[in-house]
């Protein structure tokens, strides 16, 4: 696990990281083996290094001199939509801003003050990291290959009753039943049935319209009219608790 932590504020930056690192050694001690934590005495040093998927974490201070946490949020959202953000702060006054780069949540200052909600916060951030890891297993071509939740667009069956898996980087078919994938995928929250043998993951939706859902690889999905109630409340409901 690799997490990035910036803040120009050095104390701050140092208790930042003695806090999670206790965090993690008591509420996660598996991580500990393959555990990194770069740190940043300012937003540009992250960025300057900053690829997707380099980081499975970062822990951004909002009151930075020059580019601000928020501001460098914005500039990672724009390379990275996935890894999760969460904010050090000393007010609340940004937690609506925070919808705009999906941040996962507020971490008080200072630390040594607020060690309660740190830990619910980061307990929280981290039921999600791990939800989004998940696998499912199906059979393919004779063989069992496991493919990553948070991969799947959208699951359909087609017209020649084709079990079909729309994934981020490819299309598989599998021999499975709809109702199985039902099961399988009816546990994580991310996953709804749109409409009559059609499950989009929620995680890849770019927007919503009336009558359909457009996916973040361009693909469209359409919303059935006796579906489109439960539909629209179970999407505002997940992009408002993601």
């Amino acid at each position: 696990m690799h997490i990035a932590i910036a803040d120009d504020r050095a104390e701050d930056l140092q208790m930042a990281e003695d806090y999670l690192l206790r965090y993690l050694s008591s509420r996660h001690p598996e991580v500990m083996n393959d555990l990194s934590i770069a740190t940043f005495k300012n937003a540009e040093e992250l960025l300057s290094v900053f690829d997707p998927r380099r980081f499975d974490l970062l822990l951004l201070d909002i009151y930075m001199d020059k580019m601000t946490g928020m501001e460098a949020a914005e500039a990672v959202r724009m390379k990275d939509e996935r890894v999760p953000i969460v904010f050090l702060t000393t007010s609340q006054d940004h937690l609506l801003e925070g919808y705009r780069v999906f941040a996962s949540g507020y971490l008080m200052k200072p630390l040594a003050e607020n060690s309660g909600d740190f830990n619910h916060t980061l307990d929280h951030v981290f039921r999600g990291m791990i939800t989004s890891e998940r696998t499912v297993t199906i059979p393919v071509e004779g063989r069992e290959i496991a493919i990553p939740l948070r991969k799947i667009v959208y699951v359909e069956v087609g017209a020649s009753h084709t079990l079909s898996f729309h994934l981020v980087d490819e299309t598989v078919q599998a021999r499975l039943t709809y109702a199985r994938v039902l099961d399988l995928l009816s546990g994580d929250s991310r996953f709804i049935e749109c409409h009559h043998r059609i499950i989009i993951n929620m995680e890849q939706v770019r927007r919503m319209d009336d009558d359909e859902f457009i996916m973040k690889d361009g693909s469209r999905v359409p919303i059935s009219v006796r579906r489109k109630k439960e539909t629209k409340t179970a999407y505002v409901h997940y992009m408002a608790h993601r």
